[in-house]
């Protein structure tokens, strides 16, 4: 039986590493050590770009309807989800129809397990959104965010400071 798991194990691990570079190549634009570990859900990936050092973990949704723009060492924790669409409620109820905004993530962003990023939204540098926060507006840079909606709990200190 322990052999078994260790087999199991080695070849999940290859198979993580096919289904990482099969994305590489479907994305709009990929930058480099793009890794992802476990399997994740990606809508339209002809409209997703990625920066360089990007990390996905297990469990994310990713739907690039609107377009996203990820920039440089981004972290998707796991059950994230990023969503570039939504209902166009001016609509009357029996003739719902979509909206599509881009969704703009700037560098050094870890968003955290189970957050959501709705569409339309920019989120500036350096930023921390925490397990669970819901973003529906834009967030400015060098700040940690939590809740539902996502508000800013604190201000983070550039590294010139």
């Amino acid at each position: 039986m322990q052999y078994f798991f260790i087999i199991f194990h080695y070849i999940r691990k290859v198979f993580t590493k096919i289904q990482q570079f099969y994305v590489s190549k479907v994305i709009k634009q990929c930058g480099k050590h793009f890794r992802m570990y476990g399997g994740f859900y990606l809508q339209k990936p002809q409209k997703l770009i990625l920066g360089d050092n990007v990390t996905i973990n297990d469990g994310v949704y990713i739907n690039a309807r609107g377009g996203i723009t990820v920039g440089n060492d981004v972290s998707f924790s796991a059950g994230s989800k990023i969503v570039s669409t939504g209902l166009d409620v001016n609509k009357d109820k029996f003739n719902q129809s979509h909206i599509d905004k881009p969704i703009f993530i700037g560098n050094n962003v870890q968003i955290g397990t189970g957050a959501i990023v709705l569409s339309g939204v920019t989120i500036g540098d350096n930023v921390i959104i925490g397990a669970g926060s819901v973003v529906t507006k834009d967030i400015e840079s060098n700040c940690i965010v939590v809740g539902n909606p996502a508000k800013i709990l604190r201000k983070l200190k550039r590294e010139y400071e």
